[in-house]
């Protein structure tokens, strides 16, 4: 890299910590400044990641003219005003996911952002692994033949809390938004958008749907099957079945080191690829990557790969009567 990236963090929770410490370990990127509305968070949060500077203001954070990228790591709900503030600052952005909780403000950002002139990005991690990259290899390679198939699931045994991120609407709650959206980017990066959706949901007391199980269909014939949920464990992994063999993508799949290939004559092929931090630090070198070649966005994740997945989720929750 020809210069050092300086990170300025929107929010100090769980997630922000791992990005944080992700951002150290690369090379050529540093944790400039944190925000948070808790002062001795955000306080506490840069003397621990080496941070030079931090707020408990968000808007003076984004202009400060030293902060190369923002990070929106705040619950979901503000995403979308607090992203826009960015790009309005002139500011490149990786905004956490989902986007938004509309199509609407979704597509609004990545407008906003081209005609602003800086890099815009959806934080989806899985996006940016390197295991993710050998399988779309395997695949354009005819390894496993034309994919006919795909299923996937993400599910977790969540305490009930009306309160919590998982639980409360007003956060942006719900199985789908929090974790459904990974299964959904594994059939639409591989697949495009479906032309067919079928879904069925339960909601919880609060309203948000407790889980989805989907069921698309594509133009081409192929379908996929996702399922997600909060209130019991799944066991996370994911198959993507093509007319020569099978690609199986084990537990934790989302973030997976390993998967193996089975083919229809008998063949059978393990690979390992292990992160050399905790996984964030495949979407920091992306981003770094994009900034220094000059692009709005990443090839790797772009905005149409959004907008479809922000489209199919609004699409699904309607359905089910949930709307944010």
């Amino acid at each position: 890299m020809k210069k050092n990236y300086r990170w300025g963090i929107l929010g100090a929770g769980k997630i922000a910590e791992k990005f944080c410490a992700a951002i150290n370990f690369v090379e050529g990127s540093e944790v400039y400044a944190v925000a948070s509305r808790d002062e001795a968070k955000a306080k506490d949060y840069a003397e621990r990641h080496g941070a030079q500077k931090w707020y408990n203001n968000y808007n003076e954070l984004m202009a400060d003219p030293a902060v190369d990228i923002i990070y929106v790591a705040t619950p979901h709900n503000f995403h979308y005003e607090q992203a826009m503030a960015c790009i309005n600052n002139k500011k490149a952005v990786l905004c956490e996911k989902p986007l938004t909780l509309r199509y609407s403000e979704s597509f609004a950002l990545t407008e906003a952002a081209k005609a602003a002139g800086v890099f815009f990005m959806e934080a989806m991690w899985t996006a940016c692994m390197p295991f993710l990259q050998k399988v779309k290899a395997l695949i354009a390679a005819d390894v496993i033949g034309e994919v006919k198939y795909l299923s996937a699931d993400f599910c977790f045994n969540f305490p009930f809390d009306e309160e919590s991120r998982v639980y409360n609407k007003a956060l942006g709650a719900g199985s789908l938004l929090d974790v459904g959206i990974y299964p959904l980017f594994l059939a639409t990066t591989l697949l495009g958008e479906p032309s067919l959706i079928k879904s069925i949901t339960k909601l919880t007391g609060t309203g948000v749907d407790e889980y989805c199980n989907m069921s698309l269909q594509y133009a081409g014939g192929a379908s996929a099957q996702l399922v997600c949920g909060i209130s019991f464990q799944s066991p996370i992994t994911a198959d993507i079945i093509g007319t020569k063999g099978r690609i199986n993508i084990h537990n934790p799949w989302f973030k997976a080191t390993d998967f193996s290939v089975y083919l229809e004559d008998g063949t059978t092929e393990d690979f390992s690829i292990p992160h050399g931090c905790n996984g964030f630090e495949h979407e920091v070198i992306e981003v770094m990557h994009c900034l220094e070649k000059g692009l709005l966005q990443s090839e790797k994740m772009p905005h149409q790969l959004t907008l479809s997945m922000s489209r199919i989720m609004e699409d699904v929750l309607n359905e089910a009567g949930i709307v944010y």
